[in-house]
């Protein structure tokens, strides 16, 4: 394990991020874990081991970052501020809402992302997939090239396995071992 995957790990200890016990979630469904996800990105250390582990793992071709409102949006804008300050790379930001925004401009898509864009797709959390997949859908609709998608927590209910079926690159940061209970 990395050094800043480990101060990570004992980040998401110190803020009690990872639970276990018996939790209903926003499917409905019953698990024996929660992941607490904006414990963590909203938390100035978290975001920050964050987003370096998020960009020591960004391919070079990446031009833009996005993901899906509400839970990618401390992710993206701590992602592309730190990758401006500390390593001078320009990184532009956008993030995909559920559904047309009713006024104003009506986007769907808030941010820097246009025609020919190569862009990671970001999100806290990986459960079914499909979150991510509606975002990708979203911004390849406008012209731009997805190369890879990106999690904090992967809690191995196949969305992974699901993004990597349609052809998208994954990283997880953390995948949840169902034997152990825990992170991995």
């Amino acid at each position: 394990m990395s050094d800043l995957k480990e101060s990570l790990r004992a980040r998401i200890d110190e803020l009690k991020v990872f639970r276990t016990g018996s939790f209903t979630l926003a499917s409905g469904a019953q698990s024996n874990f929660y992941i607490d996800g904006r414990l963590l990105t909203l938390d100035p250390v978290g975001a920050e081991l964050i987003s370096k582990i998020i960009l020591s793992n960004l391919t070079k071709e990446v031009d833009s970052i996005g993901g899906p409102a509400t839970a990618a949006i401390p992710i993206i804008s701590s992602t592309i501020a730190i990758s401006s300050i500390l390593f001078g790379r320009s990184l532009k930001g956008f993030y995909i809402r559920p559904s047309v925004k009713e006024h104003g401009l009506a986007n769907v898509i808030e941010g820097s992302v246009g025609e020919e864009s190569k862009v990671a797709i970001v999100d806290d959390t990986v459960t079914s997939g499909n979150s991510i997949i509606s975002s990708i859908k979203e911004v390849e609709k406008v012209g731009c090239k997805v190369l890879q998608t990106i999690s904090v927590f992967d809690r191995n209910e196949g969305g992974v396995e699901k993004l990597e079926s349609e052809g998208y690159n994954n990283y997880s940061i953390f995948k949840y071992d169902h034997k152990e209970n825990k992170l991995i």
